[in-house]
């Protein structure tokens, strides 16, 4: 009986401390809960503040797995501030190095620049200025005087309108403002502002640049001026160019008109000698009427081309599309048939084309084949070549022949009115290049030859694409 009752009472006390037991359990479970709650909220908490700060900081936030419960047994927050901190300080040094650098750069243009800058807020004060703006405006101002004054009182003093305040403009929301002629203070001024935004696009201070051109407008003025007294000096002279080839003209006139009626006597004379008093002079004599004849045949010649050559000089241009090879054909064909039993190879290249008067370029090109004909008689294998070729970039064309040449130390005088660099062997009046010379004159162009004693020359000519026709008379 007894062990019965020690038995029940056995477990009687067994049953009691397991329900102590489960009591102890349930309030340390209840005491876990409320520790767990409270972590959580730590955490939370804790990754909220890391986010915030790594934001700031311009960090990426912490991963949504690095934010459970398991990593952040192993999560060091401390660790990635300071990552971010170093990393952050470093940049900053970088940057500030850059900005530093800038700075420099800007303040030495900024004291470099010829042209005066000068920066303003919105309300119109002065917080900078170069060095050239203070010699412009504020020459006897403080320096701290001078910022915080406002820069219409400074600068414009109340002669510039509003709608040419370059401020105003800017502050009106335009990007730029730019005036051309400012004048104020007896000083001639281009204008330029430009402003300077803050990151919400507010404009904090404008940048203005004042170019004076005080010096070239008074350079252009003077320009102006000199042009006109050009242009008058140049009327002067052509109204006197004018008179002059109305006297020549009236001069080639009269030598037509005064002179031929002798020489037509001379010749007569000389002929009615010739024919009625033969017998009663000796062959010197004859001689000598032979010659005075033929010297009185000359200078008629000669009349004739000063007339010629005076109506080249004046006659208008006709412009037009020429064709060069079909003029150097004609020509050819002309003196072939005066003297066909001269053998000359002729090479014409073909489509050469300019532009200008076709009957004056057509005188040109008898001119020049006509001189390549005469000085090629001595050579039984004449050639004759009539062409185009390049010189510095421009198309020039040429005749060429294989003659007996001329010496350049002589070439000036090509050109030259009865200048003749060959005797009495070869015929001429010295007119045909300076004919040349004054067509190709008339059109703007230009003439020239080059030879060789014995070995030929070649003559080329230049002319401008465009044709300027019915110039004044020159």
């Amino acid at each position: 009986m007894t062990r019965i009752q020690g038995c029940i009472t056995a477990e009687g006390n067994a049953a009691q401390r397991n329900e102590e037991l489960l009591a102890e359990l349930a309030e340390l479970r209840a005491e876990n809960g409320k520790l767990k709650t409270t972590l959580q909220r730590r955490n939370s908490y804790i990754h909220a503040k890391v986010n915030q700060l790594l934001d700031v900081m311009g960090t990426k936030p912490l991963r949504k797995e690095e934010l459970d419960d398991d990593s952040i047994q192993d999560f060091d927050p401390l660790g990635i501030i300071f990552e971010s901190f170093r990393h952050i300080l470093t940049s900053l040094k970088e940057k500030n190095s850059q900005l530093q650098l800038l700075h420099d750069e800007t303040v030495a243009i900024f004291a470099a620049a010829q042209v005066g800058i000068m920066v303003v807020d919105p309300d119109f004060r002065v917080l900078s200025s170069n060095k050239r703006m203070k010699e412009i405006f504020f020459e006897n101002i403080d320096e701290e005087a001078l910022h915080g004054e406002f820069c219409r009182d400074l600068v414009c003093k109340g002669q510039i309108p509003d709608e040419f305040c370059a401020v105003r403009k800017i502050l009106a929301g335009h990007d730029l403002a730019s005036f051309k002629g400012w004048e104020v203070r007896g000083h001639v001024f281009d204008v330029e502002a430009a402003p300077i935004h803050d990151q919400e696009g507010t404009v904090r201070r404008i940048v203005l640049v004042y170019n004076d051109i005080t010096n070239l407008k008074k350079a252009q003025g003077e320009l102006e001026k000199f042009n006109v007294e050009l242009e008058q000096r140049v009327n002067e002279r052509t109204a006197q160019l004018q008179e002059v080839n109305n006297e020549l003209e009236s001069f080639c006139y009269s030598i037509s008109h005064d002179l031929r009626a002798p020489l037509r006597h001379i010749s007569g004379f000389s002929s009615i000698l010739q024919e009625d008093y033969q017998d009663s002079l000796d062959e010197a004599g004859q001689q000598i009427l032979r010659r005075i004849g033929k010297v009185s045949n000359k200078m008629g010649g000669m009349i004739d081309d000063l007339l010629r050559i005076s109506r080249v000089s004046r006659a208008k241009l006709s412009c037009g599309r020429v064709d060069l090879t079909r003029l150097a054909n004609v020509a050819a064909n002309l003196y072939k048939e005066t003297a066909p039993e001269r053998r000359v190879r002729f090479e014409i290249e073909p489509g050469l084309v300019a532009y200008g008067d076709a009957a004056l370029l057509g005188i040109v090109m008898q001119n020049l084949v006509g001189n390549a004909w005469k000085y090629t008689a001595t050579n039984p294998d004449a050639v004759i070549q009539v062409g185009r070729t390049s010189v510095n970039g421009k198309d020039a064309y040429f005749v060429r022949d294989n003659g007996v040449g001329f010496d350049m130390t002589y070439r000036d005088k090509l050109f030259r009115v009865f200048e003749r660099l060959h005797g009495d062997e070869f015929e001429g009046s010295g007119i045909g290049l300076a004919t040349v010379l004054r067509i190709i004159s008339r059109h703007h162009g230009e003439v020239w030859a080059e030879g060789e004693v014995g070995k030929g020359a070649t003559f080329y000519f230049f002319l401008p694409e465009v044709c300027q026709q019915n110039q004044p008379e020159i």
